[in-house]
């Protein structure tokens, strides 16, 4: 099956376990990948719509998964109870959205050893908000499909020291160890403050506000590490 390199690496996170879950499930591609490589025994695939949920059971069909993958249709963690999954994938959603659904079901979200976690926006305010209420970020990895770079962060339960506003920014992880696609990341980060900083720069009044100055902080500091990312080396990136 081929579900793309982002929904792969996704897949690839997951810690072997009797049973996990993929929330959002859309096509049911995750949990299929899941049961194919003999990752899970068991997967739940939820969505809270039911178009997903037929697709998903296509999907299911269309494999041979039946008995392995069980969709339910539910919104976020309401379709689970607490216990019965050992990780959980949220993929493909605002990071806003991901926080909700996590904000929202705390019984089970305690529950769960890891949480794979891929927003496509909010990434910032995602990383914030988990490290301030009871979620540790494990590690974090970059994919790029179709030249769009995705993060993706295994997070677990625990108590987690507060980041800073580049960590926030950059991934506590990523800003300090070598993965693939690093360099890369760190520059497009800096470019886009750059260019925000640019704008800003048109307006006197702008240039003036605490925004502007937190901003050219932010800016600086990923320069300084895209320097010393140079500087160390760093991972290879497949080709």
């Amino acid at each position: 099956m081929n579900a793309g390199t982002r929904l792969e690496t996704v897949a690839g996170l997951v810690p072997p376990c009797e049973t996990a879950a993929d929330v959002g499930t859309d096509h049911g591609y995750v949990p299929a990948l899941l049961i194919q490589t003999g990752r899970c025994r068991k997967v739940i695939a939820s969505d809270i719509a039911a178009g997903p949920c037929d697709a998903a059971r296509e999907t299911v069909a269309r494999y041979g998964l039946e008995g392995a993958v069980e969709v339910r249709q539910a919104p976020g963690l309401a379709g689970l109870a607490p216990h019965e999954v050992q990780a959980v994938v949220i993929a493909g959603m605002g990071g806003a959205t991901i926080r909700m659904i996590l904000e929202e079901a705390p019984a089970v979200a305690a529950t769960v050893g890891t949480f794979v976690l891929q927003p496509m926006n909010g990434q910032a305010e995602l990383r914030a908000w988990l490290s301030g209420h009871g979620f540790v970020i494990r590690d974090e990895q970059l994919c790029k499909e179709r030249d769009r770079l995705y993060t993706i962060l295994t997070v677990s339960p625990g108590k987690s020291r507060p980041l800073t506003k580049l960590e926030a920014l950059a991934g506590p992880v990523l800003l300090y160890e070598d993965r693939p696609y690093r360099l890369e990341y760190l520059e497009e980060l800096h470019r886009h403050y750059r260019r925000l900083l640019q704008q800003m720069e048109q307006s006197r009044e702008a240039v003036a506000s605490d925004k502007y100055r937190a901003w050219q902080r932010l800016e600086r500091q990923l320069e300084e590490s895209i320097d010393a990312c140079r500087s160390e080396g760093r991972h290879p990136d497949p080709e």
